[in-house]
């Protein structure tokens, strides 16, 4: 189920929402289904500048969310003021659900960054916050400050990639895609910067001529278990779930003339279901 809404990030159960628009650093809570609770988060000092920024929300990173318990469990809200030139320094601030307090960090990044304009939501993987940029991927541990740059498939226009394509997770792999024309490529990341070619795919010999000639269709999701489906998505024509096994395309009916954010086809239908507002 798609969901729409002021969810930007969700992490070991727990789901990072925004009450005005993400990019301005402030007005986020975060939201426990379970236990239906809203837990505030502080304006981080940030909110004095007029920037826009990235933001990134990870729970728990060792720990199953089943053997948690909700007052043992930790989360950490990162926003990075972005910036669509290649820079070094990355400034950022850090909210520790420990000590309630924010963080200013400043780092170095000697391989240069440049965020990719309109994906300023990251996602979690591997105890690790995933930033999409221009040419390569931020990742960033905001337990212990780790950051790392990872590069783009050799192969992959990186263009097609910021612009129509997607990184996601699939079957507990990282996953990018990118659809330049009419030609979708899915990648697995094997090791560091060595990503293995899953798919490709003519998609004007299997999808609808109208949804083909659309400059401005992408990849809007993975499947998170089933690794053979992803979802393509164009605001004039909806939303299509595709089987690259069978090379089966269907569409989601009731998403037509309707934008989406990366995050609303990875999230499942717990927030809609458990929501005190569904009862």
């Amino acid at each position: 189920m798609l969901i729409k809404g002021s969810v930007c990030g969700s992490s070991n159960g727990l789901f990072l929402c925004c009450n005005s628009r993400y990019t301005y650093g402030s007005g986020y809570y975060v939201y426990d289904p379970l236990a239906k609770e809203c837990i505030p988060i502080p304006p981080s000092p940030s909110t004095r500048n007029e920037s826009l920024y990235a933001v990134g929300f990870i729970c728990n990173p060792n720990s199953a969310m089943t053997a948690t318990c909700p007052d043992e469990r930790n989360f950490r809200v990162v926003i990075i003021k972005s910036f669509i030139r290649r820079m070094i320094e990355i400034e950022l601030y850090v909210f520790s659900s420990e000590t309630g307090l924010w963080k200013h960090i400043v780092m170095n990044n000697p391989d240069g960054f440049a965020f990719a304009p309109h994906w300023l939501l990251s996602f979690s993987y591997d105890g690790n916050l995933y930033f999409m940029g221009r040419t390569s991927i931020f990742v960033f541990d905001p337990y212990t400050n780790h950051r790392d740059i990872l590069n783009y498939p050799l192969e992959a226009d990186s263009m097609n990639i910021m612009s129509f394509g997607f990184l996601g997770i699939s079957c507990g792999g990282l996953r990018i895609a990118d659809i330049g024309q009419n030609d979708l490529r899915i990648w697995e990341l094997i090791e560091k910067n060595h990503w293995d070619l899953l798919h490709r795919i003519d998609l004007s010999k299997k999808m609808p001529q109208i949804f083909c000639a659309n400059y401005y269709k992408k990849v809007a999701g993975f499947h998170p278990y089933d690794g053979d489906i992803v979802y393509l998505h164009s605001y004039a024509d909806g939303v299509f779930v595709c089987n690259l096994r069978t090379e089966n395309f269907e569409a989601v009916l009731g998403y037509e003339k309707t934008d989406i954010s990366p995050f609303q086809l990875e999230i499942a239908d717990l927030l809609e279901s458990s929501s005190p507002s569904s009862e």
